[in-house]
């Protein structure tokens, strides 16, 4: 069988052939939900982090000034990927770029391509790290696969053996292990499906199997064409004559597409404390900028945590200069405050409601929520915009957690305190926001934000989007669901008896009598079609204030929270 080793070319090849296969099997592997609550995205959200990740690369390497060796192609795939990871699997795929590109780069800078050891190496290194990376690791995920591919890999990498042997014995084991995820989970074979993130990550090894094996997918004619060519050439490094102090040495220019104004409003800031004269102009898909600054490639990377960076530009200053060619009277996000506290706080929102009040109460807001996460990316561009001596991240869901704890140790990289209170409901994040003191001492704040979040139970309320089992009996399409803490714990064709149902389920939940009673509506919620069962609870607790919000959020349609 032809194969070719595994260069710089082919880890390229490699990333575009994922996205491709994720492209295709995006949809299928959304659907392998466990629930038949509508909020399954594991394919939306692998396939994001690959496709973000080819983005990133491709703004970072029209700054490089010359050609990439292996180990800086494989650490900018990893840095890639980082930064565009979405949901807890996207976050477990970008590990093993970080371990293939670690391994290489403890091989030394000269290697030009990776041995069958240092790719087993690569697929054990992703493993470990994966699982150290969860709090709570189960089997039967996409966890289990990772091991078995690396458990493969290792067994075929003995003497004589080339990198596609490896990769192929890392993708049959994969696969058995794949097959073994219902076996280990029960909720899989109640459902009859195997786990969504352990298909999406035999997916990607199939991807690298089929390049090693010289096997091109189909969709691949037009194969990554600016990855392939040389690099734009940036002008020698030197002061820049005639430049005020702190002006910066280059002056970089691009065009971000598919940024939304509260991203480009969070590259303006960040760009603002690493630059100066700077423009972020346009809106509201598409933004022009400009900035002064001594590293360009930290501009490029700014702007691809916003969107899709174009039309790079790259000019050594030799005189002052201000922003020239750029239409500065379109549309700009608002300037970034002038405020330095001692805590800052960026804070997940799944509707534009919640996100209101969560920004009334100081918190740099990240929208987020069901098949539109927020990436790792996204949430250390938001950090880095804010001005304070420590950032908490409020994820406010459960599967952006290990994102923004990616987030936050990619900032403390750059020198920036970010921490993370591990918020798995948008109830939690208001009711931590709702102690926050953003002037006050640090470590005493956190720990009231996190007392406040662990006080309330939360529930949700949606519609079954197809039929299946559930931990509570099978449900049709279109029957109501009610949620505890994430679990089903009713089916019911009438949604006020679901609600009653919930409430008790959350009273009996909250560790101390309830004193406050939160009801969030969602974008498609009847204005009173929660008033009859609400009130009926409220007459046998009337110790217990009722707040209600319009929350905006898409996939349920009612939130509720306890405290």
């Amino acid at each position: 069988m032809p194969h070719t080793v595994l260069d710089l070319a082919a880890a390229r090849r490699w990333a575009v052939t994922a996205r491709a296969l994720l492209t295709e099997a995006r949809e299928r592997i959304d659907s392998l939900n466990v629930f038949p609550v509508p909020d399954g995205d594991t394919g939306t959200n692998m396939f994001l982090t690959v496709d973000g990740a080819l983005d990133v690369i491709r703004g970072q390497h029209e700054v490089t000034g010359a050609p990439l060796r292996l180990d800086q192609g494989l650490a900018l795939l990893a840095r890639g990927m980082l930064l565009s990871a979405r949901g807890n699997s996207g976050v477990i795929l970008s590990q093993l770029a970080r371990g293939m590109s670690e391994a290489v780069a403890d091989a030394g800078p000269g290697v030009h391509e990776i041995a069958p050891e240092v790719l087993a190496e690569a697929f054990e290194r992703a493993a470990d790290v994966a699982w150290a990376g969860v709090s709570r690791p189960v089997e039967g995920t996409i966890l289990s696969v990772a091991s078995g591919a690396a458990a493969g890999a290792r067994a075929a990498a003995v003497p004589g053996a080339t990198s596609h042997d490896v990769a192929l014995a890392a993708l049959e084991s994969a696969r058995a292990a794949l097959a073994r995820t219902p076996e280990q989970l029960p909720r899989l074979a109640q459902a009859g499906v195997v786990d969504a993130g352990g298909a999406g990550l035999v997916l990607v090894v199939e991807a690298l199997e089929s390049v090693l094996a010289d096997r091109p997918h189909e969709g691949l004619g037009d194969l990554a064409g600016w990855w392939e060519q040389g690099p734009v050439e940036v002008p020698p490094r030197r002061p820049a004559e005639g430049c005020e102090a702190g002006d910066g040495a280059y002056e970089v220019m691009y065009l971000v597409q598919g940024s939304d104004p509260e991203r480009a409003h969070h590259l303006q800031t960040h760009l603002l404390r690493i630059g100066s004269s700077v423009l972020v102009v346009g809106g509201p898909r598409e933004w022009r900028v400009h900035v002064h600054l001594d590293d360009p490639a930290a501009a490029v990377e700014a702007g691809s945590l916003s969107g899709r960076v174009e039309q790079v530009a790259i000019t050594a200053l030799e005189v002052s200069a201000g922003p020239a060619g750029l239409d500065s009277g379109r549309q700009a996000p608002p300037a970034a405050p002038a405020r330095h506290a001692p805590l800052g706080v960026v804070a997940c929102a799944p509707g534009d409601g919640i996100g209101a009040l969560l920004a009334h109460a100081g918190a740099e807001v990240v929208h987020s929520g069901a098949r539109a996460r927020a990436s790792t990316g996204q949430l250390l561009g938001a950090a880095r915009a804010v001005r304070a001596d420590t950032v908490v991240v409020l994820p406010n869901d459960h599967d952006t957690i290990l994102a923004a704890e990616a987030a936050a140790r990619a900032a403390a990289e750059e020198g920036l305190d970010v921490r993370v209170l591990p918020t798995r409901a948008a109830v939690q994040g208001l009711a931590a926001m709702a102690v926050c003191d953003l002037g006050g001492e640090v470590e005493t704040t956190l720990l009231a934000m996190a007392d406040a979040a662990a006080s309330v139970s939360y529930g949700s309320l949606t519609e079954a989007a197809n039929d299946g089992p559930t931990p509570v009996g099978d449900c049709r399409t279109g029957q109501w669901l009610g949620l505890v803490s994430g679990e089903i714990v009713v089916v019911d064709d009438q949604l006020a008896r679901a609600v009653r149902h919930v409430l008790a389920a959350l009273a009996e939940a909250a560790p101390h009598d309830p004193e406050l009673l939160t009801v969030i509506a969602g974008r498609d919620a009847e204005e009173h079609e929660l008033d009859g069962a609400v009130a009926a609870w409220s007459r046998r607790h009337r110790d217990v204030e009722v707040h209600r919000v319009d929350g905006g959020q898409r996939t349920f349609r009612w939130l509720i929270g306890m405290e």
